[in-house]
């Protein structure tokens, strides 16, 4: 595959991870997900296992206080020279749940026997340098 057809196929896999979180559908998001990957969320105590972030998942899913969906706003693929792996940025934005503060949202997806897999996700929220000063005053 060239850079463009591994990029389109990248495209599809990312499309269907965000469609399954939307839809809260937990089995598409464990197979897309690396049984020994990383996945790092935005508290600093999340450092996580695939079971717990599966668990992490469900959790939200599970609450009904917000909708968790969430907009991907741009996005950035840059692959390996060997076409074998590929880092992901996506700035997000969670319409409901964090609507004023986007997030920045890194994967690393790795390609093994044909089938793409995420091995590590880490989420960040974005703010503004001039906003930092505020944010730790409020906290």
């Amino acid at each position: 595959m060239d850079n463009n057809e591994l990029t389109a196929a990248l495209e599809k896999i990312l499309d269907r991870y965000l469609d399954a979180w939307n839809k809260k559908d937990l089995k598409t998001l464990d197979r897309l997900s690396a049984d020994d990957g990383e996945f790092y969320g935005s508290d600093p105590e999340e450092v996580m296992d695939k079971q717990a972030l599966m668990a992490m998942f469900s959790r939200f899913f599970e609450d009904t206080t917000s909708s968790y969906l969430y907009t991907v706003d741009s996005r950035k693929i840059r692959i390996t020279p060997d076409g074998k792996s590929a880092i992901i940025m996506e700035r997000i934005t969670f319409l409901e749940w964090s609507p004023k503060i986007p997030m920045c949202q890194t994967l690393h997806v790795i390609n093994t026997n044909g089938h793409w897999t995420i091995d590590f996700i880490c989420w960040g929220f974005v703010i503004k340098n001039d906003d930092v000063g505020k944010l730790n005053d409020v906290l």
